[in-house]
């Protein structure tokens, strides 16, 4: 098996998960449009360049503007350690995000019963 196809077959699950996650959170009305085409851009420019690594790779061989050996096991285990972490902090920015409007909306609500009380 390549290592390229394993860099794709181990990465595809997160973005997948990713794109999945910014559908649902745009129907459900928690995202809004502009901040749904950016998360999507962003994982397909990811996919794009998951799918396209190996012919770059061959392509800046073949005009000698790279004299590396191609892609190895380390590089493959550390590109999809920075895929997991950027899926990761995206839906931890998620979260912070719904927890920040719970607690303006708490707050919000607080705000307005001790005022009624006054």
């Amino acid at each position: 098996m390549s290592r390229y196809l394993l860099l794709l077959l181990l990465n595809l699950p997160f973005i997948f998960l990713a794109i999945l996650g910014a559908i649902t959170k745009y129907k459900l009305g928690r995202s809004t449009k502009i901040r749904f085409i950016i998360q999507i851009f962003i994982w397909l420019i990811i996919l794009a360049g998951l799918i396209s690594a190996e012919s770059i790779y061959v392509w800046l061989f073949q005009h000698q503007l790279t004299q590396t050996e191609p892609l190895s096991l380390f590089d493959v285990i550390q590109i999809t350690a920075i895929v997991i972490v950027f899926y990761i902090a995206n839906q931890s920015r998620s979260k912070i995000e719904t927890l920040e409007r719970r607690v303006q909306d708490l707050h919000q609500e607080l705000s307005i019963k001790l005022s009624n009380k006054k």
